[in-house]
């Protein structure tokens, strides 16, 4: 493994903390299962386009009726997502019988979108794959958070899926790497959408494989104003703020899980990626420290700081969440929050 990761298991990004559940509680099932029947499998093309205006090199203003087709397009995709979260979120409930039927529903919810390989289909437009790695992101991840808070087990239909998917991602993102001119926040979250799914099949190659797009990420932290930037989102006009938040939360996913696996992803040159964490609270903050752009910008909305729970649990005294706030933060691609997904502080 690259930086020596040799263990025979990889390590999920989660610690495993999972609390009696005993039989479903059969209401919360059955209108689980009733929200369910609202998500079949998606079974149209990843064809979608972007939802900004194109003219603009910047891409930072919304072209209103092709957002408008955008989003009538990932809503069901969207949607499943966002259900997917809900349920892994009950399976924090301090009632059993309500964790137990999170955990069947959750399993039922999956098993007709691996049967159908949906999102896995070979033709996809650029957009197409941005969404097929986000979906794959938020699939994975939520599959560690059931791994962690009860005993569910993927299935080999899930599995199979799994590994579809991040088979599609692994294929349109490796030429980009030869294309640094290019390499921007999509490719971060490919390499994360894959290690994730890595995490899920035990799958050391894949590790390795999107360890290699995190270090190239990395190489991409550039000083300024006495502050950091990534030139690539630093070039997206008044939402440049907004796409370094978007873009470091792949990026510290990435360190978290590499490091439970024994790769020093936050050491060597690993260690800029605390300052741009820094950087991005500034940001989010908008107290105007560090690096700044001419542009006014628009305000960081917390979903987009998905990772500050993750990065807080681990660097506890660096940059410590607002009091009481941690599941405030969290985003549809990380399956929601990902506070208190760990028994104590690495």
């Amino acid at each position: 493994m690259i930086s020596g990761c040799g263990q025979a298991s990889l390590v999920p990004l989660f610690d495993r903390q999972p609390q009696s559940t005993g039989a479903p509680d059969s209401r919360a099932l059955t209108r689980c299962e009733a929200q369910l029947r609202g998500y079949p499998p998606y079974a149209g093309p990843l064809a979608m386009g972007s939802k900004y205006d194109q003219a603009r090199s910047s891409k930072d203003t919304l072209d209103r009726k092709a957002a408008r087709q955008y989003e009538a397009q990932v809503e069901d995709i969207y949607g499943y997502l966002s259900f997917l979260g809900q349920v892994t979120e009950y399976m924090r409930d301090p009632r059993p019988a309500v964790r137990a039927a999170a955990k069947t529903c959750f399993a039922e919810a999956l098993e007709p979108w691996a049967q159908a390989n949906a999102l896995a289909q070979r033709d996809a437009s650029k957009q197409g794959e941005a969404v097929r790695k986000w979906f794959l992101s938020a699939l994975a991840t939520n599959m560690m958070k059931a791994q962690a808070l009860t005993d569910w087990q993927i299935s080999e239909a899930q599995r199979n899926w799994l590994g579809r998917l991040a088979d599609r991602v692994q294929a349109h993102a490796e030429p980009r790497r030869q294309r640094m001119d290019l390499y921007n926040n999509h490719d971060y979250w490919s390499s994360w959408a894959v290690m994730a799914a890595a995490l899920v099949l035990d799958d050391p190659a894949r590790l390795v494989w999107a360890e290699e797009g995190y270090w190239l990420a990395i190489g991409q932290i550039t000083p300024r104003q006495g502050g950091v930037v990534l030139p690539r989102e630093a070039a997206r006009g008044k939402r440049a703020e907004e796409y370094h938040a978007f873009a470091i939360t792949p990026l510290i996913l990435m360190a978290e899980a590499g490091t439970r696996n024994g790769l020093n992803l936050y050491g060597g040159n690993g260690a800029q990626l605390h300052a741009l964490a820094q950087q991005v609270v500034h940001f989010w903050a908008g107290d105007g420290k560090g690096a700044s752009f001419a542009q006014k910008q628009v305000a960081i909305d917390d979903s987009k700081m998905a990772w500050w729970p993750v990065y807080a649990h681990r660097f506890p005294d660096r940059l410590p969440l607002p009091a009481g706030d941690g599941d405030r933060f969290g985003s549809r691609f990380t399956g929601g929050s990902l506070a208190g997904l760990w028994e104590a502080s690495q």
